[in-house]
């Protein structure tokens, strides 16, 4: 019976996993099997996408791959060549063992970007962040990383987010800031793969989840130029780097009508 169980949850689980490509309307942006149609910010040229590589047997992304644990490694950006405004972004990302220097101590880190714009050679870019990492939700203070938080990276940016005291809450109050942290989200152990989601359209809402839960939105983004406000409405979605070895894979898009209703019900 144990063994029957077993087969079965693991041909659910690899059901649940192809369904993700099958979904009308989606399309993959990685093919499991090269880089085509992503760039490096720290590339020297073609066919360089510094720490981004393929792994073959998982069909993914492999950050670090090959590289010395507790060796000094250069953080990067792998960028989409493609920009984007209103759209749902699905991706799997699974924690492998090694870490680098100067963060071979520290939670693992990394992060999806979206509405990428400027300085594409830049590390960091102009961007909204969900950070990835595997700080747990609940603890916060220094050297946090957790999947869900929200990082502004530009001053130049801003946006809304409900929040009660420095932190996001759904019953908070709306402050017009920059980035934030949240407690909800709950990540699974680490050699597990996760399964994240944005759903964006364009400057006006984003909504980010963790394993199927919501554990942030945002509203009104946008971005100073001169004296003036404008809406931040699209740019390149891009994966971090950041000292610690992971694997990407499954990422699709689903393109989104600029007047299209948020999908998420939550």
């Amino acid at each position: 019976m144990k063994k029957f169980l077993l087969i079965a949850s693991i041909a659910f689980s690899a059901i649940t996993l192809s369904a993700l490509s099958q979904e009308k309307g989606f399309t993959r942006i990685f093919d499991g099997k090269s880089l085509n149609g992503w760039k490096s910010a720290r590339s020297t040229g073609e066919g360089d996408w510094g720490p981004y590589r393929i792994n073959e047997e998982e069909k993914a992304i492999h950050v670090y791959k090959g590289e010395e644990a507790g060796s000094t490694q250069t953080t990067d950006c792998l960028y989409t060549e493609k920009e984007y405004s209103s759209f749902i972004l699905r991706l799997e990302y699974k924690w492998l063992e090694d870490r680098f220097a100067p963060r071979e101590d520290h939670d693992r880190d990394a992060g999806l970007l979206f509405h990428v714009h400027g300085d594409l050679t830049k590390v960091w870019p102009y961007c909204m962040e969900m950070q990835i990492g595997e700080t747990p939700g609940t603890r916060f203070g220094k050297q946090r990383y957790h999947t869900g938080d929200l990082f502004v990276l530009g001053g130049h940016l801003r946006c809304k987010t409900l929040r009660k005291g420095n932190r996001y809450d759904p019953k908070g109050e709306v402050v017009n800031g920059r980035s934030v942290g949240t407690a909800l989200g709950v990540e699974k152990p680490k050699g597990e793969w996760n399964l994240m989601e944005i759903e964006v359209h364009g400057a006006k809402k984003a909504i980010f989840k963790l394993n199927g839960e919501v554990v942030l939105k945002l509203t009104d983004m946008e971005m100073k130029v001169g004296d003036e406000w404008l809406p931040l409405a699209k740019g390149r979605i891009a994966l971090q780097a950041e000292w610690a070895e992971l694997l990407y894979r499954n990422i699709e898009i689903k393109e989104l009508a600029e007047d299209a209703k948020p999908e998420t019900a939550k």
